[in-house]
Formats: structure tokens, sequence, C-alpha cells
């Protein structure tokens, strides 16, 4: 066999806004990288980080610079543009350019694929604690400043295949405890796998995922976005084991998403319990320069993680372990005492039927002059029962904003408070919960299209059944640190 004809096809062509959006991310960076950060030491990092050369799989594999999916790729995670989010519903290709070697006469359209090598498919992540402190709720003191200059790293090998089969992949490998532990007592973690088939037509794409990312990842409406509890069991870069989801999707004329889904679990691999989930969102404006979306999001089923119990990483002689505690302080010490043993947090042996939703409505607009936006308002409404008869709602609203000046400096800042907070033991006593407002602030300066500085800010409580109104501990944490993502 001969390949007598080499050309490039270029499945999506990318649009005036997209191209619109290229220009003016690129002038306003240029503008900003001379700017006076704060400190020698800073500056240093800075200009050195403005003269990086490697930039992301996607740029490698589109032609396309990252500003044009995302508006920021961190700070602490991305949210997409309108773009954005029509690549990823593509299966990570829009618009998408390849080689392509074919056998037979120039312009044949069916012959043979020739592999991408393994370099335009991978990108790394480097993310450095360079300081961080927190006082914990009711303490009287705060803890030392910490510093943890090899945080996490990530692998994320991703790309579109062919015309129809699109992956992304997320590999983490963390510190165990992340603080006080070196790399080699960490864990390497599967967080996230995406695996698409697609079919694009003019006016709609129609997909299958096989993904451990939720509901909200499918169309790009996360990891930036609302509070909620519409797939549990993540915690420091980790992915409860056996997450899995199926889901089936339709994006039609750039303003109609509709997702259904199933999942054996989240937290195993048989189908003996499952949930089903779905999503519904309509764009009224849908354009990079104008984005508005109104949303619905819904999981019910039997074989979910509690949300009446947290989830976490802990070591042993034997190896790390995922172990379950109370979300809120004292229910624990409702539970009927077992015939042998000691009392545990709610495992998910212990789940009867759950519903878990999210409504929310989105408003953002990229590159008005130097300005971006992204503005979120939703409520979560949830419900679960366990076995023992015990029931839990807990329904919470949030809002969220992130503004970007020049696609360089940014700032967030996200609330929420629970509307109904309510425990009732299997006895039938109702614990109402009290709370006060939560919040998370970010400040970002990006002095590269790859490189990221970040402070975090927040409030922090502890919850317990038997509080008094009002007398919720409170407590804070904050945090420096660097992102680089190539």
């Amino acid at each position: 066999m001969s390949f007598t004809a080499a050309k490039q096809v270029v499945v999506y062509r990318p649009s005036q806004t997209v191209e619109g959006a290229r220009n003016g991310v690129e002038r306003g960076n240029s503008s900003m990288r001379t700017r006076i950060v704060a400190g020698l030491a800073l500056l240093t990092v800075a200009a050195a980080a403005s003269d990086a050369g490697a930039v992301p799989s996607f740029t490698r594999q589109t032609g396309m610079t990252c500003n044009q999916c995302h508006v920021s790729f961190g700070g602490p995670v991305p949210n997409f543009t309108f773009t954005g989010k029509k690549f990823r519903v593509n299966g990570y290709r829009m618009p998408y350019i390849i080689d392509k070697i074919e056998a037979g006469e120039p312009g044949k359209s069916d012959g043979n694929r020739l592999s991408m090598p393994l370099t335009p498919y991978l990108s790394l992540r480097y993310q450095s604690s360079l300081l961080a402190q927190s006082k914990a709720p009711g303490a009287l003191e705060a803890g030392p400043v910490t510093s943890n200059p090899t945080s996490r790293l990530a692998i994320f090998p991703a790309g579109a295949v062919g015309d129809h089969i699109g992956l992304w992949v997320e590999l983490y490998l963390i510190p165990e405890g992340n603080t006080d532990r070196e790399w080699g007592f960490g864990l390497f973690s599967f967080d996230e796998y995406d695996l698409r088939f697609v079919k694009i037509t003019e006016n709609a794409t129609l997909g299958v995922s096989i993904s451990n990312q939720t509901i909200k990842e499918i169309g790009g409406f996360g990891p930036w976005g609302l509070a909620s509890e519409m797939s549990r069991g993540g915690v420091g870069g980790y992915a409860h084991p056996n997450r899995g989801n199926f889901f089936a999707y339709g994006w039609f004329n750039d303003q109609i998403l509709a997702v259904v889904g199933a999942s054996p679990g989240e937290n195993n691999l048989d189908w003996e319990g499952r949930n089903y989930q779905a999503q519904l969102a309509w764009a009224p404006l849908h354009s990079d320069a104008s984005e508005a979306w109104l949303a619905a999001f819904v999981q019910f089923g039997d074989d979910g993680i509690p949300i009446v119990s947290n989830t976490g990483i802990r070591g042993t002689a034997t190896g790390p372990s995922w172990t379950y505690s109370d979300a809120v302080a004292g229910i624990t010490a409702t539970r009927a005492a077992p015939a042998t043993g000691a009392r545990t947090a709610y495992l998910t042996a212990d789940m009867g039927d759950h519903f878990r939703s999210l409504f929310e409505a989105r408003y953002g607009f990229i590159d008005r002059g130097p300005h971006s936006v992204e503005n979120a308002i939703g409520i979560a409404i949830n419900k679960e029962t366990y076995a023992d008869n015990a029931e839990y709602t807990k329904n919470l609203l949030s809002a969220r904003s992130r503004y970007v000046y020049n696609r360089t400096w940014g700032a967030e800042l996200q609330v929420s408070k629970h509307l109904t907070n309510e425990f009732t033991a299997y006895n039938g006593t109702k614990y109402e919960i009290d709370d006060k407002l939560a919040y998370t602030t970010y400040l970002s300066y990006r002095p590269a299209m790859n490189f990221m500085f970040v402070f975090t800010g927040n409030n922090t409580q502890s919850l317990a059944l038997t509080q008094a109104t009002g007398s919720v501990p409170t407590g804070w944490s904050w945090g420096f640190s660097i992102d680089f993502l190539f």
C-alpha cells in the first residue's frame, strides 16, 4: 500500500467570535506582562513564566489558545466559555485540526488514518502551596504557616481520536496528608476518565459518554459552578473508587442540552443498586460574547454515598483506605447501638433512597474590552432516607461570581447558606441544624496563559446536632499557591 496524498482536515471551523477572543486576549496579556506584581522574588518568577514556551495539549492539537475555551484555567478550577462547552460536548474537538494521511487519490475521503504521536495528547500540571494557614472552628489560636512546594502533580492524556471518539483522563500524584508526607508516601489517583463517542451534524451533536465525572461535566457546567451533592466521594484530587457513569446526550442548535444517565453506584461496580441522572439546559444567549443558561440537574437512586457523612483518605499499615465520618457532629451517636461493635457514621450500605438536584441560572461574557465575567445563582435540593428509617434534608442556596481583567487579573466570590438542614433520627427525633453564611474568595494573577498565582481565603464552621441558634463555632483558612499547566 502506498500513501500518495497528505492533507489537513478541519472538522469544525472556528467562529468569528473565537477569532475576536483570540486577538483580544493576546493583546491584553501582552500589556499586562509588563506590570510590577509585588516584590523582587515574585517578579522574577513571573517574568520566567511569561517566557514559557510549552502550552497544553489541546492548544497543540487545535491551534487555538487556552483562552478560547477558558476564561481562566484555574483559581482554583476552570470555567468554560461557550466555545469551551461546545468543544467538550463535541468529544474534545471544536474546532479540531488533525494531520491525516490517506490512501489513494488526492481528495479521497475514506482513507486509512495515521495515528498521531503521544506528545500532542499529553499535558502536565504542577501545583505548589507556597504559604497556607488555618484556624480551626472554635480554636483560640491559628495554626502555623506552612509551605508545600510539591503539593500535587497531574497528568492529562486527552484529545480527539478520528472523527467520532474523544478521551479525557486526569491522573493525580499527591503526598498523603498533603502537608507532612513526601511523594514516596503519596497516592496515585485515576481521578477523572471520560470516553466519548459522538456524531456531529450541522445543527446537533449526539453523544455517549462513559465517565467517572459528574453529570455537570458533560456539557462543561463543572467543575466551576455552585455547591451541590450531585455525585459524592471526591476529595483532594481523588475520586471515590469505582464511581462510574454512563451518559447519553444531545446538543441542539447551540441552545438545548439534554443528558440522561445511569450508574452502578458511587463506590462499587455492581448493578444490584443503581443511580439515575438527568440534565436539561437552555441557552437563550449562546455565544462567547453573551452567554446565558437555565439548567436543571437531578440524581436519584439507592446506591449513593450518604451526604450526612464526609469521606476522606487515611493511611494505614497496609496502605491507604477510604474513611467515613459525620458531616454534622453527633449524628453517629443518634444511631441504634449495634449488637456487636461500635456505632459508625452512615455508610453506603446504610443507604435507602436518595434524591439530589441543582437548579441554576448563569450569565457571562468574555472580552468586553478588558472585562470577562461569569455569574451563577441557584438552589440545591436534597433528601435521603437510610436503612434504619432515619432521614436527612439539605437545601442550599448559593451564588458565585468570577471577574477577570484582561485575562490576567482575576477575583472571585462564592457564598452559600442552608435554607433547610434537618436530620430525623431512626426514633423520630428531629434536629434543626443551624449554620452561618459560608464564603470563599479567590484572587489570581496570570502572567502567562498557562501560569497562575492564586490567593484563597474562606471561613469554616463546625456543625452539630445540638447547637443553640447562633452558636456555630467558626474558623478560617487562607493560602497562596502556584499553578503551572503545560
